[in-house]
């Protein structure tokens, strides 16, 4: 690593610190072999001071686990009908990753703990469709997860709710991340997906404003999987509803979720609901950011030496471009 790139990633760590991120994983990142470095990154984020809050999904282990034992599942995304059945193998699954997950915090050395902070009811009659065991969130135990929080302990979410009868419900994990972060007022919600990125044009977009986002679902919703697509409504419905930024990205990339948090490039794609990239007068405040940034091109010869004193003096001719806070 270069000090450039350290000082750049120390840019980040004021505005961060005693922020909640909702993590949300979908359970091919879980099941994918480089599992273990995505914890390592979550390490990071807890050592500089950043809550962290993780909602986990369990499709991937539901078709396993029904393969084994020879029942076809109703559904495994906990949006369509979800039989007795595919209920019994959605909790075997969801409280086995749960564990995983517990077993991954133990190895960095974070403490983690599986909640039941979900409070869920029937999605019940849908198009004339009786969904069964399938649920909808309710609310979520805020209080309960803030005490986790603040006592250093990150909050593990399975995708099943239950109601005040004690009744267990299979729920979409997108779902519930979006309202554990609107419950938590996190400042960001993060899905790790393990479906790639958003297409556009053959790449991925680095940023959209909530309208961008808006107008790209709008168009191009039927490119993109209905896994992907999910990402994009509940991130975007996120961002409309108080959270700062949301982000997708592949979590099955190494050191992605850094990558993505700690740098103005990215590797995923975010979506932001206020001004993400700023044009604006320079201020006194900015002369110190400003002799850094143009060190290099003095070093080069590519311009005039100036002091501190000079920059300051003409502080007034000076524009900054600013990209979320960072010049």
């Amino acid at each position: 690593m270069k000090a450039s790139d350290l000082r750049g990633i120390l840019t980040y760590i004021p505005s961060f610190r005693d922020k909640l991120f909702v993590l949300s994983v979908d359970s091919a990142v879980l099941e994918d072999e480089r599992a273990a470095s995505l914890f390592l990154d979550i390490s990071v984020l807890r050592s500089l001071n950043i809550r962290v809050a993780l909602v986990h999904g369990a499709s991937a282990r539901i078709k396993k686990i029904a393969a084994e034992m020879k029942v076809k599942p109703s559904d495994v995304d906990g949006l369509g009908v979800t039989d007795e059945a595919t209920l019994r193998v959605a909790e075997r699954a969801a409280n086995s990753y749960s564990h995983d997950i517990l077993q991954h915090l133990a190895d960095v050395d974070l403490k983690g703990a599986v909640t039941n902070a979900i409070i869920a009811h029937p999605a019940g009659i849908l198009g004339g469709v009786d969904h069964q065991w399938t649920g909808r969130v309710e609310r979520v135990d805020s209080k309960f997860l803030e005490a986790l929080l603040d006592n250093g302990i990150l909050p593990v979410i399975p995708p099943l709710g239950v109601d005040g009868d004690g009744r267990t419900y299979r729920v979409n994990s997108d779902g519930v991340a979006l309202e554990v972060a609107e419950a938590l007022r996190a400042e960001k919600l993060i899905f790790l997906t393990g479906n790639g990125d958003l297409p556009k044009n053959g790449k991925k977009p680095a940023q959209l404003s909530v309208e961008e986002a808006t107008e790209y679902l709008k168009k191009r919703k039927g490119e993109i999987s209905q896994e992907m697509a999910s990402k994009l409504e509940h991130g975007l419905r996120a961002c409309k509803e108080g959270v700062s930024r949301a982000h997708i990205l592949d979590g099955r990339e190494d050191e992605a979720l850094l990558d993505e948090l700690f740098s103005s490039e990215g590797v995923g794609t975010m979506i932001y609901a206020d001004e993400y990239t700023e044009i604006r007068k320079a201020l006194k405040k900015d002369v110190r950011s400003i002799m850094r940034l143009i060190g290099n091109s003095v070093a080069a010869e590519e311009l005039l030496r100036r002091t501190r004193a000079q920059v300051s003096a003409d502080i007034g001719d000076y524009s900054v471009f600013e990209i979320d806070g960072n010049m």
